[in-house]
């Protein structure tokens, strides 16, 4: 008996019409190491067949199905983000015993299985930087997919040119034209593409430790739209609740088919340190967040400024005793918590339960680091919590960064490269890492776009 489906340098599948798209076509190609083509041609919903062969069923709760006999390949998935999902990790699989030209013979072995993830909603957080070229962070948004996460959450960090004020990007920042193609190519790869935009702290749109504020370095009379420190978005401002309405409604636009927008409302110096506008927060969060509903979208909202600083030992926390209840109770029900928490290397996160039991959606959010996002995934899957959302900030160029990335979503349940072993030391996802960076560089790489960081020396 053959062992495994046997096939050549043209493969026709038959598949969801939505499949038929840029990224899944080169995805195919390149994890046939350059050597095979494919064509689609319409099929049926949320499949993706080769050969003759029966769908295999997909039970309930599982996002895909794969059947691999020496016949054909089939793919089910529950909507196209799990089929999208269910044939990367089919295309994973795939083996080659001849790459010569003209006698290309590529193989996946004979096989049945179907998703492991462990939390249905696995997000991750980047960060578009000025020192982020356009390539990179398309080739981060595709790694992304590969690694299986079902949400992106993407943060333009000074670098979106808006219509509403001109100052909120700096000089090299993306178009909007280049910002759909982002939102393009996280759908193809089966993720729900998120705006976010700090809506109260981080209004610099740069890292408070280099001292850069797009708006005020370019323009310091817009000073009426911050705190006096610069660093927060003044709520009080009826002009400044405007302007941000502005500023979402042209995400919105940009980012038509999601649920959410991230709003960010974390590390807010000014208002901590100033009881008169503490005091004013239920009222402020509270009236910026039912807008946001009415526009139909969910705000999500970092949890420091709303958990009681002192009450948690070990986590983060910047509220003060008597307050933070108060600010929670004006949130609408819609609203989704995102509680960071980068310290807690051990579960049970006390935050994360603590605010799990007001009713909310909730959400998980560690940094890179195996402990803590183990202890994450330990806490949410216990509590049935909503989702997880790793967060990456500047920290995805370093050494570890992209590998940890990986790691996460293994931790979650995706299914990797069929050599991978089952356990890993950081040296072995660096090969990995590398091999999926190769494999979604799609528009060929220079010695500076190749791998994750452009230089392996620095002088």
């Amino acid at each position: 008996m053959n062992n495994y489906f046997v096939f050549g340098s043209n493969v026709t599948a038959k598949a969801d019409i939505a499949l038929n798209n840029e990224s899944a076509k080169k995805l195919w190609k390149s994890f046939c190491y350059g050597c095979s083509e494919i064509e689609f041609c319409e099929g049926h919903t949320n499949t993706f067949v080769i050969g003759e062969i029966e769908l295999p069923t997909l039970s309930d709760g599982k996002e895909y199905a794969i059947s691999v006999t020496e016949k054909g390949v089939a793919v089910v998935g529950a909507n196209y983000g799990g089929l999208m999902r269910g044939f990367i990790a089919l295309i994973m699989q795939i083996q080659y015993n001849s790459l010569e030209e003209g006698k290309e013979e590529l193989k996946i072995a004979r096989s049945y299985f179907d998703s492991r993830y462990k939390l249905k909603n696995r997000m991750i957080h980047i960060c578009v930087f000025p020192e982020d070229s356009f390539y990179s962070i398309k080739k981060l948004i595709r790694f992304a997919g590969l690694c299986q996460y079902t949400h992106i959450v993407i943060e333009f960090w000074g670098m979106l040119k808006y219509d509403c004020l001109k100052e909120l990007a700096w000089e090299n920042a993306f178009t909007k034209e280049q910002a759909r193609e982002l939102v393009r190519i996280a759908q193809e790869f089966g993720m729900e593409a998120i705006p976010m935009f700090n809506q109260l702290g981080h209004a610099t749109a740069s890292r408070v430790c280099y001292g850069k504020h797009v708006v005020l370095d370019q323009n310091p009379r817009l000073q009426d739209l911050f705190t006096p420190d610069g660093w927060a978005w003044d709520l009080t401002s009826p002009k400044v609740l405007s302007f941000l309405k502005d500023v979402r409604h042209e995400l919105y636009e940009l980012f038509p088919d999601t649920e959410y927008i991230h709003i960010g409302c974390d590390e807010a110096y000014y208002y901590s340190d100033c009881e008169e506008l503490r005091k004013q927060l239920p009222e402020l969060l509270g009236t910026l967040t039912e807008e946001i509903v009415k526009e139909n979208h969910r705000p999500m909202l970092w949890m420091d400024m709303v958990l009681e600083e002192g009450k948690f030992a070990g986590h983060t926390a910047f509220g003060k005793s008597g307050e933070c209840e108060a600010i929670l109770s004006a949130l609408p029900k819609e609203s989704v918590f995102v509680d960071w928490q980068y310290d807690v290397k051990k579960a049970p996160i006390e935050t994360l339960e603590y605010l799990n039991s007001f009713g909310y959606d909730t959400i998980g959010a560690p940094w890179l680091n195996r402990q803590n996002y183990d202890a994450h995934i330990e806490t949410l899957i216990k509590n049935n919590m909503y989702g997880i959302m790793l967060t990456t900030w500047h920290t995805l160029h370093g050494e570890n960064g992209m590998p940890a990335v990986l790691g996460c979503a293994e931790d979650l349940g995706a299914i990797t490269l069929y050599w991978s072993k089952q356990t890993h030391t950081w040296g072995e996802r660096n090969t990995e890492t590398a091999t999926f960076l190769r494999r979604i560089s799609f528009e060929g790489n220079t010695y500076d776009d190749s791998g994750w960081k452009q230089k392996q020396v620095v002088v």
